[in-house]
């Protein structure tokens, strides 16, 4: 199991080292070929190819200038050869779709990856923004810290 979280955890670091570079033949290597990502504003793209466009796109524009940090990771392997990781993280020197600069933001990534020929491919995908000053109106015990 050693080694598999090793692997796993070279996955979740390299989705942000391949964004940074914005890289998206590379990024998209991190994916099945019918992985699926649904991403924090709903759109859900289905398949490799797909990501792969919907992430060049944004990242010619949007995100041309972006960097993500990996700010803290958990890994599961709730049974043999499937893993749940879910990572915080940091966005900063994006932009809007006007070009105007956009304060940074934070969220966790939700990735299942699935063992395939010695790698770990993400299987399926999900990132959520979170929403700053939301927990103040709940109780802590509900808020991630």
């Amino acid at each position: 199991m050693t080694f598999g979280l090793c692997k796993v955890t070279q996955v979740v670091h390299a989705f942000a080292e391949r964004w940074n570079r914005h890289d998206m033949n590379t990024f998209a290597e991190l994916f099945a070929p019918d992985a699926e990502f649904l991403n924090v504003v709903g759109l859900w793209w289905k398949g490799r190819d797909e990501i792969k466009k919907a992430d060049e796109l944004t990242h010619a524009t949007t995100f041309k200038n972006s960097q993500l940090t990996i700010a803290d990771a958990s890994v599961r392997f709730p049974v043999a050869g499937i893993v749940i990781a879910r990572s915080r993280w940091v966005l900063e020197g994006y932009v809007s779709p006007e070009g105007a600069p956009l304060p940074p933001r934070s969220g966790i990534l939700l990735s299942v990856l699935a063992r395939s020929s010695g790698a770990w491919p993400i299987i399926d995908s999900q990132n959520t923004d979170i929403i700053e000053g939301y927990c103040l109106a709940l109780s802590k015990a509900w808020c991630l810290q």
